[in-house]
């Protein structure tokens, strides 16, 4: 089956709107006439804040293919093979247990009084079951029950088939490396956005 990747909506909507208003400011301070002395730092500045909207609100993702769930946060990275997954939860936020530990999936928070609510109102119109005490987190429309559905329905598909052994979680390793591009990325930014700001 092909790799398939989930970014929350509402950060993606978070993150153009604030690529907007960098974008209308920076254009703001450059044509107004006086608005600033530095137009390069102008440019930084904008640039520098862009890079780190981009690397905190755009950047994280969790992504499944036929090997493992790899979960690509802010600063780290993970990558849980099927056959160390336990647990898939979304009680703040999607979570995937392993033995000895809990990956929070930043691409996926668990959905806020309003989206709750709005999320429950749409999957009874579109007359969804849904099972008693079922959590905010787990229902269709919201990010967290969306990407949980992602990973739940490869590894059951995996599982049925055949492809992921069981009694091993203990002994798979689950790999964690820096997320060293969108770091940079990061740093920069704010390299960009201090620089601007002292110098100006």
């Amino acid at each position: 089956m092909p790799r398939q990747t989930f970014r929350s909506t509402f950060t993606r909507i978070l993150c153009v709107i604030a690529w907007a208003i960098i974008a209308v400011v920076a254009i703001g301070l450059l044509v107004v006439p006086g608005a600033s002395d530095a137009p390069a730092l102008v440019i930084v500045g904008g640039l520098g804040a862009a890079a780190v909207v981009t690397a905190v609100l755009w950047s994280p993702s969790i992504s499944v293919d036929d090997e493992a769930v790899q979960v690509d946060n802010i600063a780290l990275r993970y990558r849980v093979p099927w056959a160390a997954l336990i647990q898939v939860d979304t009680r703040y936020a999607l979570q995937l247990h392993t033995p000895g530990r809990r990956i929070g999936v930043t691409a996926a928070p668990a959905p806020g009084a309003t989206g709750s609510l709005r999320a429950m109102r749409a999957h009874r119109r579109s007359e969804g079951v849904t099972a008693p005490n079922t959590r905010p987190g787990e229902l269709p429309g919201t990010d967290s029950g969306n990407a949980a559905e992602l990973v739940r329905s490869r590894w059951h598909a995996l599982r049925d088939a055949g492809r992921v052994e069981a009694g091993i979680a203990e002994s798979v390793p689950v790999a964690v490396s820096p997320r060293v591009d969108n770091l940079l990325l990061l740093i920069a930014g704010v390299a960009g956005m201090v620089l601007a700001v002292a110098l100006a």
